[in-house]
């Protein structure tokens, strides 16, 4: 799934000459919890957030003087912040965006990566949508029925594949076979952990019903703890 097929378009944007007010009642109708800022030419220059918003409510009521310490520009960034009406002193800048070709895993890799929860979809400079984390969120429980393996050699198939590519297990130091759509995975890894992952691993792949573990530790690995 992409960007393309996840993304909120078209997308209520505010110019950077605007006023604080406006970005807080337009994200309280759009109900997205963001609004990208654009310049005179349509770019995208910011983004303003519920939680830049909120930050600035939260700063407004403390009037404590700006100390002169080592700190101070920080200090005089987060004045600004607090107290400025001008959307280009609130807004968050630069944007971190994505292309509208970018799949759901890039997206939630880059929402993590940096911490945001709102993500410009531009292309070719243009602004052509914005992606939440709410968005990806609905698109993890809208995957297509199509995606599921059907049978149980095409759901051992997958089972292993993902063993494989994900956590390096290769058979025969790890096999599974599907029985029903239940998978049992035998073997042996060197952790505890490693067991646990093989086991999620198993469970993630869409079809299976259930996992029986019989994967042993190996004893080398169990020898350090003991006496």
């Amino acid at each position: 799934m992409l960007a393309k097929d996840i993304m909120t378009s078209p997308v209520t944007t505010i110019e950077e000459g605007h006023n604080v007010r406006d970005a807080v009642e337009i994200i309280n109708l759009s109900n997205i919890g963001a609004v990208p800022v654009l310049d005179a030419l349509g770019r995208v220059v910011g983004i303003v957030t519920e939680g830049d918003l909120l930050r600035r409510v939260a700063s407004s009521w403390a009037r404590h003087p700006v100390p002169h310490t080592r700190d101070r520009d920080s200090a005089l960034a987060d004045y600004i912040k607090a107290r400025s009406w001008r959307i280009e002193d609130v807004m968050t800048s630069p944007v971190i965006s994505a292309t509208s070709t970018a799949t759901a895993s890039q997206l939630a890799e880059l929402l993590q990566a940096h911490g945001v929860k709102h993500v410009p979809v531009v292309d070719a400079g243009k602004l052509v949508g914005i992606i939440s984390r709410r968005d990806l969120m609905r698109a993890l429980l809208d995957v297509p029925k199509d995606c599921t393996a059907s049978g149980d050699e095409a759901l051992q198939t997958a089972v292993q594949s993902r063993l494989e590519s994900e956590l390096g297990l290769l058979r025969p130091a790890v096999k599974a076979t599907v029985s029903g759509a239940i998978v049992t995975l035998c073997g042996e890894v060197d952790s505890e952990i490693e067991k646990d992952a093989a086991r999620v691993a198993a469970e993630s792949v869409r079809g299976i019903q259930g996992v029986v573990t019989k994967i042993t530790v190996a004893y080398h690995m169990l020898s350090r703890f003991k006496p």
